[in-house]
């Protein structure tokens, strides 16, 4: 009867409260999308898109060694299922609490833009400008999904939606591709009175050939290496002579198990790989050995330098470009502990190699490398490393594993875009070693001239013959120099916002490096002097160098010194007891040379600023200080001089910032005349214009928006220019009367006259020079 009844309906039992919340539970689950129209779902479309391209940008960032392909799609589905599982727990939890919202929309709204902000978090944007950007792209991926859903809902044929469809994406793509969306930040205009020519030479014009022209040698590539590498066939299996591998464990303590998965070594068993390029002539040839940075570690770099090494081998210089990929970071493994040391001692292990396999026959290198004339050219964290390298007493005078090195005499180092920081809180002391250093102002990763640093350590011997010299490029950046890297000096997503406007192109680029680093290595290698003017005065180079802003720096062995600024107790002292004076100055005193953030270069020099013309600085000379040079043919004046014009900028930039104005003026460039005063009172001045005229400061926007300058990185891109020195080679023979003749011996006081005002800059390595 009860069976019957429970039927009829007529009676319910009681229920417990466990079935009751559980119908309850299913209930609101059932319920989660109640609000979620299609509008709503077409909205939550458009942000889980946003999430999607949020992760695929950052899959190429952090690449796992397995090709891009594989990672865009491992990381786009484990993204997906992810989002799938949160949006389903937070339109659960939401529909739980009663929230009278599209619930689904919502939680995919959240999850998208948190995502977003975490990957922009960990680039290192900051936590408030990580939270804006990651809102603004997931809201608007949002609202456009709403909108297409809305606009899939007209009631309209469906020729009219594919039309008006068309033309709205027309639009889209015209204000994408067509207009310059970016936005970069406040960079100075000169006033138009004080942009000078810098083009011609005036008068001063060296004829020499093109050092970047293909040589007359055939070239012979191959590769010696490991034979076991995991990633590469080259130094694999199909490797041309198999070498051994170097134990690094005194250097490295910290290496990952996750980095020893990847190569299928740890740092008791590094390989040597290098990729050779060789003059197929017979001969002995010099040696040049080149080495990369830290770029991502699964992205490998050594192959970059082919152009350089193609180059140089076919002029008869033998070229080798050193792996040292598992010393680069990646983001699964780190980077190991003490990596710039052991980057150092790397190369100094591949030229004991090869001049291991030079005495031995039965391979390439037999009998062909000339070790007396070895030169070492690295790329950001090699472009330090090479200096160490040259300088290994420094470091490994007590490794006992390097002894066959006293037999090698390394001639020349080249650091492009170098890094400069203290290894055991030492520095690379080079002497009587040829140095160059290239540097880009739109380096956005070393975005620092660290090599004028280096730049400062180098000395020579009065009689060594050893030149050191800069070149500062101001549209190029710092991967575009290795093929490999592409034209992003930051890994996405923040190499996504960086400003490529008027950036060089990546060949352009690269064509800088083979004039210099060929005209470089003829010269300190295979004597080759017609090319010493080139580094003298970068305009013997316009013929072959692309358009764009260039300084240069440069000092040889023989300078006799009048100023340097860094021995002196006083601003007033001078070598050998000369004074020193100035007239009509602001301020002069001397202090130290920064760089972009404000920091020591580690050299003085005497800092000048005026308002108005006619200021002056003078050098009353010791009777000994041109003695060094007396003899000399041809001697010269040199000096070099930075603008500090943005330190005038100051108060300019915050009164404009607080008006609003788009731009800053600035003053017009220096102008002057170097004045000779001789031993009976005579004056001979030369206008500097009519020499070199002083060049205009290089101004970088690194973002492509304003407000992304001061936050990205920590500020890391705040300052837009950096003061470099320009050197200047005034030869004494111009300061002589039409017809005569001008002894060093004659001249009793220097002085530079300032015709242009206001201005300010730093004067450092005044003296004479063979020329």
């Amino acid at each position: 009867m009860e069976i019957e009844r429970l039927e009829t309906g007529q009676l319910q039992p009681p229920r417990s409260r466990l079935s009751m919340a559980k119908e309850w539970l299913i209930g609101r689950f059932r319920v989660r999308k109640q609000q979620d129209t299609f509008v709503w779902r077409a909205a939550s479309g458009g942000a889980a898109l946003s999430g999607v391209l949020s992760m695929a940008v950052a899959a190429l960032g952090i690449p796992t060694g397995f090709g891009t392909g594989t990672d865009l799609i491992v990381f786009t589905a484990l993204n997906l299922a992810a989002m799938q599982l949160a949006s389903l727990l937070l339109s659960v939890i939401f529909s739980l609490l009663y929230i009278p919202l599209p619930r689904r929309f919502v939680s995919v709204l959240l999850y998208a833009g948190t995502e977003t902000y975490l990957i922009l978090h960990f680039a290192e944007f900051g936590l408030m400008l990580s939270i804006a950007i990651s809102a603004g792209f997931t809201v608007a991926f949002a609202l456009v999904g709403g909108a297409i859903g809305l606009f899939a809902r007209l009631r309209m044929s469906t020729a009219g939606k594919w039309l008006t469809g068309t033309l709205i994406a027309a639009v889209c793509a015209s204000q994408l591709f067509l207009n310059d969306w970016t936005a970069p930040a406040k960079v100075p205009h000169r006033e138009a009175a004080g942009v000078v020519d810098t083009g011609g030479i005036n008068g001063h014009e060296e004829q020499i050939p093109d050092p970047s022209r293909q040589g007359s040698q055939g070239v012979r590539a191959f590769t010696y290496g490991s034979g076991e590498d995991k990633h590469r066939a080259l130094f694999g299996e199909n490797v041309d002579i198999k070498t051994g591998s170097v134990d690094a464990s005194s250097y490295i303590t910290k290496w990952s198990k996750l980095k020893t998965y990847f190569w299928g070594f740890d740092q008791s068993r590094l390989p040597l790989n290098g990729r050779v390029w060789m003059p197929d002539k017979e001969g002995v040839y010099p040696l040049a050995l080149i080495v990369h940075g830290n770029h991502l570690m699964e992205h490998f770099s050594d192959g970059g330098y082919g152009y350089l090494g193609e180059l140089l081998a076919s002029q008869g210089i033998i070229a080798v470009s050193v792996d040292e990929n598992f010393l680069n970071y990646s983001v699964w493994s780190g980077i190991p502990d003490h990596d710039m040391k052991t980057r150092a001692w790397v190369l100094l292990k591949h030229l004991q190699q090869i001049q291991q396999l030079s005495g031995q026959e039965g391979n390439p290198f037999s009998g062909r490398v000339d070790m007396d004339r070895v030169a070492l050219i690295g790329h950001s964290r090699g472009g330090q490393a090479v200096a160490m390298a040259a300088d290994a007493d420094r470091w490994f005078k007590k490794d006992p594993t390097l002894g066959s090195l006293s037999h090698v005499r390394i001639q020349a180092v080249a650091a492009i875009a170098p890094t400069d920081k203290k290894v055991d809180s030492l520095s690379a002391q080079l002497k009587d070693v040829h140095y160059l250093t290239i540097q880009g102002a739109r380096d956005a990763d070393v975005n620092n001239f660290y090599g004028d640093r280096q730049y400062n350590r180098v000395d020579f011997s009065a009689d060594s013959g050893k030149f050191k010299a800069e070149l500062y490029i101001e549209d190029a950046n710092h991967s575009q120099f290795n093929t490999e890297w592409g034209r992003m000096d930051e890994r996405p997503p923040g190499g996504l916002f960086l400003n490529r406007n008027e950036l060089l192109e990546e060949e352009d680029q690269r064509q800088i490096s083979k004039v210099y680093i060929s005209a470089f290595l003829q010269t300190a290698l295979l004597g080759e002097k017609e090319y010493e003017p080139l580094f003298r005065d970068y305009r013997n180079g316009l013929a072959w160098l692309p358009v764009t802003g260039y300084m240069n720096r440069y000092e040889e062995a023989g300078f006799a010194e009048i100023a340097r600024y860094e021995h002196y107790g006083g601003k007033t002292m001078l070598e050998g007891g000369g004074k020193a004076s100035a007239a009509g100055m602001d301020k002069w005193q001397v202090d130290f040379a920064k760089d972009r953030d404000g920091n020591s270069k580690g050299t003085k020099g005497i800092e000048l600023s005026w308002t108005h013309p006619g200021a002056a600085y003078s050098l009353a000379l010791s009777p000994s200080a041109a003695a060094g040079q007396s003899s000399a043919q041809d001697p010269v004046l040199a000096f070099s001089m930075a603008n500090l014009e943005r330190d005038l900028l100051a108060k300019q930039d915050k009164a404009e910032s607080e008006s609003g104005a788009a731009t800053l003026m600035l003053p017009p460039l220096p102008k002057l005349e170097v004045e000779l005063t001789l031993q009976d009172g005579r004056k001979r001045a030369i206008e500097l214009d009519k020499v070199m005229p002083v060049p205009s400061s290089a101004y970088t926007s690194f973002m492509s928006w304003s407000w992304l300058e001061k936050r990205m990185k920590d500020g890391k891109y705040k300052q837009a220019n950096e003061p470099v020195f320009q050197t200047y080679l005034l030869p004494i023979a111009d300061f002589a009367a039409e017809g005569g003749e001008l002894s060093l011996k004659e001249i009793s006081r220097i002085t530079f006259r300032f015709t242009s005002g206001p201005g300010k800059v730093m004067l450092d390595d005044i003296g004479f020079m063979p020329g």
